[in-house]
C-alpha cells in the first residue's frame, strides 16, 4: 500500500508518531532545568541526541567576506604587530607571516587588504581605532606611529587627517 492508499486512521497514527518523535527530540536537546531533575527519556527505537559542542575560546569570530563562517581566530603565535601611518591616509600593519589568517579573520570586514608592492596589510585611517581594539582583544601587542613619528592612538581626522577644520558644535 502506498501513502495515497493509507486509511484515514493510519494517516492520523503516522502524524501522531511523527509529532511525538519531534517532541522527544526537542526535549532531549534542551538541558534539564536543575541538577536534580532527571533527563527526559528517549523513546524506544530512537537514537540518543548528541550533545551540543561548547563555544570556542577566544575572541568571537565575525562573518566577513574573508571569514564567511565567522570562525574565531586562533591564539597569536607572534603577537607583535607594527602599525605605520602613511602619508596617503592609510595604516600599514606588519605582522609575522604565521599570523596572516588571524589578521584576515579579525580585520577583513574593515576593508583590510594585502598591498602586494609593500608586502604589508593596509587599512584606512578611519578604521584603525576599531582594528586596534580587535587586535588587542585577540591578544596582539600593537605598536603604532605615523610617518612623522607621532603615535597613532592619538590620531583623529580633525587634528591631522583630511581637514584642519574644527568639528561643528
Amino acid at each position: 500500500m502506498g501513502e495515497s492508499e493509507m486509511t484515514r486512521e493510519e494517516k492520523i497514527a503516522a502524524a501522531k508518531a511523527k509529532a511525538e518523535a519531534i517532541k522527544a527530540q526537542r526535549a532531549a536537546a534542551t538541558p534539564p532545568a536543575a541538577a536534580g531533575t532527571p533527563a527526559p527519556a528517549t523513546p524506544a527505537g530512537s537514537a540518543p541526541a548528541a550533545s551540543k559542542p561548547g563555544p570556542a575560546a577566544g575572541v568571537p569570530g565575525r562573518a566577513t567576506a574573508a571569514n564567511p563562517g565567522g570562525a574565531p581566530p586562533a591564539a597569536p603565535q607572534a603577537p607583535k604587530v607594527e602599525a605605520f601611518g602613511t602619508l596617503t591616509q592609510s595604516v600599514e600593519l606588519r605582522a609575522a607571516d604565521s599570523e596572516a589568517q588571524n589578521i584576515e579573520r579579525l580585520l577583513g570586514g574593515l576593508g583590510l587588504y594585502r598591498n602586494p608592492l609593500r608586502g604589508a596589510w593596509q587599512l584606512d585611517y578611519r578604521y584603525y581605532a576599531e582594528a586596534r581594539k580587535r587586535l588587542l582583544a585577540a591578544g596582539y601587542q600593537v605598536e603604532g606611529r605615523d610617518y612623522l613619528g607621532r603615535p597613532l592612538e592619538k590620531w583623529n581626522p580633525y587634528t591631522r587627517g583630511w581637514t584642519r577644520l574644527a568639528p561643528p558644535e
